[in-house]
């Protein structure tokens, strides 16, 4: 039996890792071991426990229903905070002694692999393997030096750094994902701290909607869902910034808004939230943010998404279920439909909302 030793951060794991591990297993044959480091040699140290990044490896697995992946806790039994390499290989050939042990490495550690400590001896136990990036040029002494072989696949081009500031979430399967929200992970960890208020209630307001927008979007097969879990989950990282400060934010940043009541403040102001303290810069993920309370005339489909999500969300207190199943069923009529209950609701409630925005929307869609 083949075994591959995948070792890396895995801060989070994302389809680049799968992708890379899945190549590996179907070329030779062989169950893939992932070995997340405490503290990677080449960087600083992680950004999630030991333990949120192997339950994030697990889930990830289990999404993907692939029983060769597994993961080793070994490194971190080990009781260091760095262990290298070559002490990973030995443990590994001690327990496998009649199997062949593959080393799976990014193309990064190939140019690099000659500082590694005790090189020689990792090649001599385990037959190294990497996947080339797309279109990139290797030239090293290396590949012949340690006798590697090349894979042959096509590279997902990723970083776990991009996925960790959101400019590639897309690349993070959806219960990754959902993990990353419900611990207050990375980027979560950020928007958890800005909505701290009323014991982070509208923290997991803003997780529900991202959630069930990502569900409609899927479900109504847009081209990129993760735009509306985006703007879902940063709707409202304006909820809480103080009325003095959203005021003199709007006069510097938002003067043709200056109309619409201060209850909308957020939303305008969450879009430049989004933007300079997130890196958000998806044209539709930011419009989306903008107008999901007010609404407006000829809105996206990220932004109808995120507009009824925000409105029927399961944490509410009421039975959003009809609703739900309309958006799910087909987005743009459930979106009129939440549109036009939310309109009866704030009537019977003496609310006003007799703002252009609104008004232009219901005119646009409840004609």
């Amino acid at each position: 039996m083949n075994k591959i030793i995948f070792g890396g951060g895995f801060d989070p794991v994302h389809r680049g890792h799968l992708n890379m591990a899945r190549i590996a297993s179907k070329t030779f044959d062989a169950d893939v071991i992932f070995v997340p480091a405490v503290i990677s040699v080449w960087k600083n140290s992680a950004l999630a426990s030991f333990l949120d990044r192997v339950n994030m490896l697990n889930i990830a697995f289990h999404d993907i229903h692939n029983c060769r992946f597994s993961v080793s806790s070994y490194e971190y039994e080990t009781g260091k905070e760095i262990n290298y390499t070559y002490h990973t290989i030995r443990h590994f050939k001690e327990i496998y002694p009649h199997d062949k042990l593959f080393l799976l490495i990014g193309q990064d550690q190939v140019e690099n692999f000659h500082k590694w400590r005790n090189a020689e001896e990792i090649s001599e136990n385990a037959q190294i393997i990497f996947l080339r990036r797309d279109n990139s040029k290797l030239e090293t002494p290396n590949i012949d030096k340690y006798h590697m072989i090349e894979l042959k696949g096509d590279m997902v081009d990723v970083s776990s750094t991009e996925t960790r500031l959101l400019k590639k979430i897309n690349l993070l399967d959806k219960s990754t994902i959902y993990y990353i929200a419900d611990n207050g992970l990375y980027y979560a960890g950020k928007l958890k701290e800005l909505l701290k208020e009323n014991n982070y209630k509208r923290y997991y307001h803003s997780i529900s909607v991202a959630n069930l927008a990502y569900e409609i979007a899927i479900s109504n097969n847009i081209s990129h869902p993760e735009k509306a879990y985006l703007a879902g989950l940063l709707h409202d990282c304006a909820k809480y910034m103080g009325k003095p400060i959203a005021k003199s934010l709007m006069e510097r940043h938002f003067k043709e808004y200056l109309d619409i009541p201060g209850w909308s403040y957020h939303q305008f102001l969450g879009s430049m939230i989004a933007k300079d303290e997130f890196g958000v810069d998806d044209k539709e993920v930011l419009e989306a943010i903008k107008f999901h309370a007010t609404g407006k005339a000829h809105m996206s489909d990220i932004a109808k998404i995120v507009y009824a999500a925000d409105k029927i969300e399961p944490s509410r207190g009421y039975d959003s279920s009809d609703y739900i199943n309309a958006c799910l069923e087909d987005f743009e009529k459930g979106f009129k439909i939440v549109l036009q209950a939310n309109k009866e609701y704030l009537i019977s409630k003496g609310k006003d909302f007799a703002n252009r925005l609104t008004m232009q929307c219901f005119d646009c869609y409840l004609k």
